[in-house]
């Protein structure tokens, strides 16, 4: 069973770490908001880095549930493909200190988050080829190889949040549902 206190944790660092940014964050301040001592918070990350690091590659695993949870549905491709993109905007749009981080700290951490980024869009290419089979039949995305297509679509979504972060205007949900209709509509 998992602890709940690494779950406390994970949420009180995601808060602290969005507020105050990653290098000025204390452990100690993780660890009054989660109502745990610092040495817990050792007990289960070795380092502020790897407490990061953690809440990056958990949240990205999220995402790729949510993606999955779309892909799979019985809908047709690109009403998926919609939804998909509304569902992690949302996402991230609810999660706003997730984004925060990711924005803040991508800098300093961009190697590693890249890391775990494309190990789990590798891990996950052969669904995504399935899915970008299914809307080739039908003329979308013909140009581009699959994996061409998804860092389109993730620089779109991020770079959406991106914005939407630091103007805090609108639904990020709507302008990325609204952009990506514009780049169907331009890939077909």
């Amino acid at each position: 069973m998992d602890d709940p206190r690494r779950a406390r944790i994970l949420t009180c660092a995601q808060e602290v770490f969005a507020s105050e940014g990653f290098r000025s964050a204390e452990v100690k301040t993780i660890a009054v908001q989660a109502g745990v001592g610092k040495a817990t918070i050792y007990k289960f990350f070795p380092s502020k880095d790897a407490l990061l690091l953690t809440i990056v590659e958990e949240n990205l695993n999220t995402i790729r549930d949510i993606i999955f949870t779309d892909l799979m549905s019985t809908v047709p491709p690109l009403q998926r493909l919609e939804s998909l993109c509304r569902n992690v905007a949302r996402y991230l749009e609810q999660n706003q200190d997730f984004s925060r981080v990711l924005i803040q700290e991508a800098g300093d951490f961009m190697g590693d988050i890249q890391r775990q980024y494309l190990a789990l869009m590798e891990q996950n290419l052969p669904v995504a080829e399935a899915f970008f089979k299914e809307l080739r039949k039908d003329g979308y995305f013909v140009a581009l190889p699959t994996r061409d297509t998804i860092l389109m679509m993730v620089n779109l979504v991020v770079g959406t949040t991106y914005t939407w972060a630091l103007t805090g205007e609108g639904s990020l949900e709507q302008q990325a549902a609204d952009y990506m209709k514009v780049l169907i509509r331009g890939l077909r």
